[in-house]
């Protein structure tokens, strides 16, 4: 029996070494497996709630595209004793981002290089020759999170990482990437019935600040981003004039301002330019006040015939309608959520001053816009198209309605005493991406020429010619054609975008001039920065125990309001008591009044102490929510993990003793 016993005691003994044996194999082998997934096998499993370790299909783009090694070198501050606290886990998901970076690269073309400038190094002066930007540290000491990108001779830097850009931190990376890999320079071309290049006095010149001859700021910065070598002006910005009909194979980007009075042959230049992939941008405007002020004045008797003004209206309605878009050149909006103080006690609510709120800060094109200034904006109405892809960037409020030019203009005061909201959200900017058919399916415009040509042969049987017939009419397969549409122009004019500091050197009044570098930059970097989404941080809120928070508070508050109200009935009650008493009767109280009165109070304490107690409850009820995240957070994992051991160990061990 003590034979038995003893052989029981040796079999559980082997049990339990086998079975701890067992786990730490396995405990091993899920280790190893790790280890080899994530260094050998390109796969894994995105389970954050933003994607925020899965690039965008735009830089997986930029990255197939690559033919030329590319260095990205992440200059990073080691020393945590001096490297702010906060900054310590962004670098680390910045670095986990560069991975990305080289996991997506099919033909190992991407090489990450991680230096530690550290102070008074070789590392630190290689970081200073890159113009990174050191930060102070806590050692009194600088620190670095920058990055350097090169391919072959050419490279491009991020200064600081800032954290307040972590959503655009993907964006900028592939940025600097297509900038440094491209051939050449973008090209851009200008077409624009304003005198964008230097013109006449405008209708916002201040006093004494005479005419303004020079170019607008927006031309000036243009030519200082695509032409900086001024031994070769006029390379990389053209301007085309209105009357185009060809649009050159090396232009990148055709900017449109106020393109009043655009030709059919121009138009046609245009959709032959984006069916090949080319990028359009334009800002269309229904009323012009810049425009405006190019009317001729009203003909004295005897005097010489004036020439013509620019038309205060422009549009693109060929084009437009073939993209499933229509423009609203007859009238203005007025939007009293966004309207603009004129004088201290007029507004017009066709001055537009838009703020975040009306805003897509999902898109990289618009997420770093805070604000705009728009005078006299028309808006778009958007009708699906077949291919085509509409985002809305900007839009007004639904405190808005449509107005005619000239009644806000003279009396905007009456549009308001007037005013009758929509409902609806107009949209303010637009961008147009995927596959467009032609505006024009019958080939290109006959010309004036051409058209008498036709009516003097009318009647004859001429030979008929042969014609080889060229033109496009969808998108080109590689092609990436974009179009970028805003409803207003004059807010790329110098008085509504850009001011004067106390050095009187340029600045920037609102976002109006940078919304334009946006849109062009964005579309010099080809279809693929445009589908670059904005990445979520990767600082995560307590979002959760808020929500729970407001859940418990939903309970409570209903409650403690009522209770809080009759508190306050009682205090009327008992004060209209008082009051009709009268002044001569404050002091002699009559006993019913007294008793009322008694009860009354008697009530007021019994609902102050009972709204207290519901405070202190509502309080409870959070404090254990937030005990119960923290236990779960700290103690729940390991428990399951524990647990699952112990199930596993028990079945094994029935297994076993079954044999």
């Amino acid at each position: 029996m003590s034979a038995t016993k003893e052989i029981s005691k040796n079999k559980s003994a082997h049990v339990w070494l086998f079975s701890a044996i067992g786990v730490s194999l396995v405990l091993g082998i899920v280790i190893a497996l790790n280890l080899l997934v994530s260094t050998s096998v390109p796969f894994k499993i995105d389970l954050t709630e933003d994607k925020i370790h899965t690039l965008s299909q735009g830089t997986k783009d930029v990255l197939e595209g690559l033919d030329t090694p590319v260095t990205m070198s992440f200059f990073v501050s080691k020393d945590k004793d001096n490297m702010r606290p906060e900054l310590i886990p962004f670098a680390k998901r910045v670095d986990s981002l560069l991975k990305e970076y080289e996991r997506g690269s099919s033909g190992d073309f991407i090489e990450i290089e991680r230096i530690d400038p550290s102070p008074d190094s070789e590392d630190e002066d290689r970081a200073k020759l890159n113009n990174l930007q050191g930060i102070p540290g806590r050692l009194n000491e600088p620190a670095y999170l920058g990055l350097t990108i090169t391919c072959l001779d050419r490279k491009s830097s991020i200064p600081f990482i800032d954290p307040n850009r972590e959503q655009m931190l993907e964006y900028d990376i592939s940025r600097a990437i297509v900038e440094v890999t491209r051939e050449g320079a973008p090209k851009v071309a200008l077409m624009s019935a304003l005198p964008v290049q230097g013109g006449p006095a405008t209708p916002f010149a201040q006093p004494g600040q005479g005419q303004q001859n020079r170019p607008w700021q927006f031309y000036t910065q243009l030519k200082r981003d695509y032409d900086p070598d001024p031994t070769d002006f006029g390379s990389n910005l053209v301007d085309l004039g209105m009357n185009i009909e060809v649009i050159p194979e090396d232009v990148d980007v055709v900017l449109l301002v106020h393109p009043a009075g655009i030709t059919e042959n121009a138009q046609y230049a245009l959709d032959q330019f984006l069916l090949r992939g080319g990028n359009i941008v334009a800002f269309l405007d229904s009323f012009s006040a810049v425009a405006a002020q190019s009317q001729p004045q009203r003909q004295q008797f005897g005097g010489a015939p004036q020439a013509p003004g620019i038309p205060t209206s422009s549009n693109m309605e060929k084009l437009l309608n073939a993209w499933g878009v229509n423009f609203e050149a007859n009238q203005v909006l007025a939007d009293r959520t966004y309207e603009t103080a004129q004088t201290q006690t007029s507004n017009n609510p066709s001055v537009l001053t838009i703020t975040r709120e009306a805003v897509n800060k999902d898109d990289t094109l618009t997420t770093s816009i805070r604000d705009l200034l728009m005078y006299f904006s028309g808006v778009f109405y958007v009708s699906e198209k077949e291919g085509v892809e509409v985002e809305t960037l900007i839009k007004s409020s639904p405190k808005s309605q449509l107005v005619v030019p000239q009644s806000v203009q003279f009396n905007p005061d009456q549009v308001i005493q007037n005013f009758k909201a929509s409902g609806t959200e107009y949209p303010l900017v637009l961008r147009l991406s995927g596959t467009f058919v032609t505006a024009f399916p019958q080939g290109k415009p006959k010309s004036e020429e051409e058209v008498e040509e036709v009516e003097e042969v009318e009647g004859e049987d001429p030979e008929p010619k042969e014609t080889k017939e060229d033109s496009l009419k969808e998108s080109m397969e590689d092609g990436k054609g974009s179009v970028f549409l805003a409803a207003d122009s004059d807010m790329l004019f110098d008085a509504l975008a850009v001011g004067r500091d106390l050095f009187g050197r340029t600045t920037y009044r609102n976002n109006n001039i940078p919304l334009l570098e946006n849109a062009v930059e964005q579309a010099s970097g080809g279809g693929s920065l445009m589908s670059i989404r904005t990445r979520g941080s990767g600082r995560r809120p307590f979002s959760k125990f808020k929500e729970l928070a407001e859940e418990a508070s939903e309970k409570l508050n209903e409650e403690i309001a009522k209770v809080t109200k009759k508190e306050q009935e009682l205090s009327g009650e008992i004060s209209k008591l008082m009051q009709e008493q009268g002044n001569d009767q404050m002091v002699v109280i009559s006993p019913e009044v007294a008793n009322k009165i008694k009860e009354l109070r008697t009530e007021e304490g019994n609902a102050s102490k009972r709204r207290r107690e519901l405070s202190r409850d509502l309080r409870k009820d959070i404090r254990k929510i937030e005990n119960k995240i923290k236990n779960l957070n700290i103690a729940g994992v390991p428990l399951l993990i524990i647990l699952i051991g112990i199930v596993h160990l028990i079945i094994r061990r029935i297994k076993i003793s079954a044999r």
